[in-house]
């Protein structure tokens, strides 16, 4: 790169205030150059996304400019940071459900010849840049039938699609196993390669040193430091993003042993569940979970695992098989008989199926225990118990919030799972299925997550945890599962549980 080549992006002294004094971002400058990937890091509520959304003008700035490729610009909506050349793939999929993945791709660039949308040559350029990426996804399927990780790879192919020269990732392997995050990242390094400039949030330190060629980090809605990635270190990282009063906080570990004698809290036995289609997505699965024990399930994304947790807690119907909690045989009762039985769920996507963002936290820490003697009970709720309750779990939780009448956007992505774990366990299960409860949490809230758990499984909650994180898997797991093409692959204890010895049953489905 030229001595006199502009940066790609250059933001300087951008602040941004909300109502009730809360300040996002607080005078933060950034300078992206050309043909570098750009990592930001810092906790949940550090003023990341804030930031990424000012750039790409969903956010207005109430202080401080923009300059894109040395010339300044003002971005007060998307479509100004799409003409400017600036992508965004969020945590969260923008996609609308009833339309395919194709036509979410497609929408408002259509490609027209002779007058009329050429879809055929829309579908071409589609599949070729996810060929190039290394990304499947069924083009053909709605958006509500896909999965979290599909729709996340989708989003990153519409926005290569709308041919950004900056490219912004909010968190882009929160959902991916780690031969896709490997592939994407692969990708990354060919935009680079192409002079484009990509931006990544990420909570993986482990990415960003191996993937990212400098590094901001955010504290506290400030810049607390802007780092060439190859003259820093994880502990400075971490430092930075934390304080150094907080900077030892890492997740603690699980037991190494499970509780080898302990009754069987949750007992799935021949389980076969229908996917999209109709097609069997789960064949005859077999999985046993001890009390006080936590069995985690790793394998590709659209492995089955999605199927095999609804068809547990009871949003899906199984072709046959049974489910057991506690000795008792849940087969074909309604999710709310299972819930009231001890079996409690943490969902996959705390925006589209764990919260309702307009409701306060009060109102969604309500949600599925309005009958609890904590809300009153009976047929009618009585408001300054279910506002006591929810002011109790808050703060057990340690979430942090204007309190109980705060809306849940209102909150960060790790304030809002704290509440998504928080009303799980408030009726101390004696099961809980968790899928991917920390995907988009920094290190000091995925400790917090897991430390609510594990207080339950030392009361003998039993837990089964998907996650597409092998990393978080061999960290918190007793022992763990691998499912193939729909079928548990293998059951292994954590200490024979290898990075190697997993991906092959992942992929392969033999060792």
């Amino acid at each position: 790169m030229r001595a006199d080549t502009p940066p790609a992006v250059h933001m300087r002294n951008i602040t941004k205030r909300y109502p009730g004094g809360v300040v996002a971002n607080i005078e933060i400058s950034l300078t992206v150059l050309p043909g570098t990937a750009h990592a930001v890091v810092g906790e949940n509520g550090a003023g990341k996304s804030t930031l990424m959304g000012v750039l790409y003008g969903s956010v207005l700035p109430d202080a401080g400019s923009i300059e894109i490729g040395g010339a300044p610009v003002l971005l007060r909506r998307p479509a100004d940071a799409i003409r400017h050349g600036i992508g965004l793939v969020t945590q969260h999929t923008t996609m609308i459900p009833a339309l395919t993945a194709l036509d979410n791709v497609l929408l408002g660039f259509e490609p027209i010849r002779l007058g009329t949308l050429d879809r055929q040559a829309g579908r071409r350029r589609v599949e070729e840049l996810s060929a190039q990426a290394g990304i499947e996804v069924d083009w053909s399927a709605s958006a509500v039938s896909l999965s979290v990780a599909a729709l996340q790879k989708a989003e990153i192919v519409k926005a290569l699609y709308r041919g950004a020269r900056v490219l912004i990732l909010d968190e882009p392997t929160a959902t991916l196993a780690p031969a896709e995050a490997d592939r994407l990242f692969a990708v990354v390094q060919g935009i680079v390669a192409s002079g484009a400039s990509v931006l990544f949030i990420t909570h993986k330190l482990r990415e960003v040193l191996e993937h990212s060629d400098h590094v901001t980090i955010l504290r506290g809605g400030a810049n607390t430091g802007d780092r060439v990635t190859s003259e820093t270190s994880a502990d400075e990282l971490v430092s930075l993003m934390l304080g150094p009063d907080r900077s030892a906080i890492r997740p603690a570990e699980g037991p190494r042993e499970g509780p080898r004698q302990a009754e069987v809290a949750l007992q799935v036995n021949g389980l076969t569940v229908r996917g999209r289609g109709g097609r069997p997505a789960v064949h005859y699965a077999d999985l046993s979970v001890r009390a006080g024990e936590v069995l985690g399930v790793a394998g590709v994304d659209g492995s089955g695992q999605r199927e095999l947790a609804e068809a547990i807690i009871g949003l899906r119907p199984a072709i046959s098989g049974s489910v057991t909690l506690c000795g008792d045989d849940v087969t074909g009762r309604s999710v709310a008989f299972r819930a009231a039985a001890g079996l409690a769920y943490v969902p996959e996507d705390r925006h589209r199926e764990g919260l309702i963002l307009d409701f306060d936290l009060s109102e969604n820490l309500l949600l599925g225990r309005h009958r609890d003697a904590s809300a009153g009970g009976g047929r009618f709720l009585q408001r300054r118990r279910v506002l006591a309750d929810a002011e109790r779990l808050l703060t057990e939780a340690g979430v942090a919030s204007a309190g109980p009448a705060a809306l849940a956007s209102s909150l960060s992505g790790g304030n809002q799972q704290k509440v998504v774990v928080a009303r799980a366990l408030a009726r101390q299960p004696r099961a809980l299925v968790a899928m991917q409860p920390t995907r988009g949490l920094d290190v000091g809230a995925s400790a917090a997550v897991y430390d609510a758990i594990r207080a339950r499984t030392a009361a003998g909650m039993g837990v089964l945890l998907f996650s597409l994180d092998l990393d978080e898997l061999r960290e918190v797991s007793d022992r763990i599962a691998v499912m193939y093409n729909g079928r548990i692959a293998g059951v292994m204890d954590r200490d024979e549980a290898g990075v190697d010895r997993l991906g092959k049953l992942m992929t392969e489905g033999r060792t």
